[in-house]
């Protein structure tokens, strides 16, 4: 019997030290996961910062959730516009084509982002469903499938809402993603509040183009990249046709109308990655990286045509307006700088005037 309770004993020290070992284990784990998670958030929080680039450090954030979510649907509500006041998604991956980014405007008063402001933490859907007063709104949120809803606040300021759908496995979000998704929420807020602070301070707050001096900042980058790497760059100037005109006959407020349904005409027919900016007055200008002379002529006379058919929002009736347009390609044996493009540019828009006006004309 006091053998057996000697065996006893040594298993019991066996198991002991097992559980031990087995506990010891398991705390190391944790921490090495705790480690990991943070190196991870670390990156992506120097990342996020340093990215001024507001569609691209959006899409940042969104990729950031999937890849360590592991969901399938991802959404960023912001303020669309710096001058509104309202909420709408700006942003969205893993959703049919056909969803619509305009179903869903929070104003900033509504129930759902007062209340989030306050309580600046992840929540599950589910939970804000508890209270009654957020349920109108949450009926929106739900037709972005949500599981949880993340505010993105930056000092005591509601910058916008991340919302992600179920994880692809089907899992439940754990207390550790909330915690994760926490922290990537207070990196994001400052990241978006300091690109859209970027913005205001690039961006014509009437057309949403870039203003002179960031124009002049980046053709000066484009030329040096155009040399250093051997790739045609050409550059569009454009002015609208009897503005002052216009302007007598209809008054400053319609020509206001005509300015930045003109700059929406033009950012919509350049690539994301060309530069549109407001010249000046009625002037708009508009860099286009590698870039040769044919393209660009390709995307001036569609400009031009798209501008002639529009029709500008009138009081009683639709209004027309037609551009002038005057193309130049860099050429480094020839121009000395930018001053150079941009002069055979703008001789060139003024030659199109000279010529009858609504056309385009080329300086090579």
């Amino acid at each position: 019997m006091e053998q057996m309770n000697n065996q006893d004993i040594q298993q019991k020290s066996i198991d002991d030290d097992s559980m031990e070992k087995e506990a010891s284990t398991g705390v190391i784990n944790s921490l090495e996961k705790k480690i990991y998670e943070l190196r991870n958030l670390i990156e992506m929080g120097m990342s996020l910062s340093s990215n001024l680039e507001f569609k691209s450090l959006v899409e940042s954030i969104l990729y950031s959730c999937i890849g360590q979510m592991f969901v399938e649907k991802v959404a960023i509500i912001l303020q669309e516009d710096i001058d509104k006041d309202s909420y709408s998604i700006h942003m969205a991956k893993g959703y049919d084509e056909e969803f619509s980014r305009s179903a869903i405007v929070f104003d900033e008063n509504s129930a759902l982002i007062r209340h989030l402001e306050k309580e600046a933490f992840p929540h599950l859907s589910t939970d804000l469903r508890e209270h009654p007063e957020l349920r109108h709104d949450l009926n929106s949120i739900a037709m972005l499938d949500a599981e949880v809803v993340v505010p993105l606040v930056s000092k005591s300021s509601m910058n916008g809402l991340l919302v992600l759908g179920e994880k692809i496995d089907g899992s439940a979000f754990t207390p550790d993603n909330m915690e994760f998704l926490r922290d990537l929420a207070r990196f994001a807020a400052i990241a978006v509040e300091n690109s859209r602070l970027y913005l205001m301070a690039t961006l014509d707050r009437m057309t949403h183009l870039y203003i002179h001096h960031f124009f002049q900042e980046r053709l000066n980058e484009e030329l040096k990249r155009s040399v250093r790497y051997g790739t045609p760059l050409s550059l569009i100037i454009s002015d609208i046709d009897h503005f002052k005109r216009f302007n007598d006959t209809y008054g400053h407020q319609q020509g206001d109308v005509v300015l930045k349904e003109t700059a929406q005409i033009l950012r919509e027919s350049v690539r994301g990655f060309d530069i549109a900016a407001r010249y000046g007055g009625e002037e708009f200008a508009v860099i286009l990286p590698e870039t040769d002379l044919g393209d660009a002529i390709v995307v001036a006379k569609r400009l031009r045509k798209r501008i002639e058919q529009h029709g500008f929002h009138g009081q009683t009736a639709p209004l027309h307006v037609t551009v002038s347009i005057g193309v130049a390609q860099y050429d480094p044996e020839r121009d000395e700088g930018k001053e150079s493009l941009i002069d055979r540019a703008d001789r060139a828009m003024y030659r199109a005037k000279d010529a009858g006006r609504n056309r385009v004309v080329v300086i090579k």
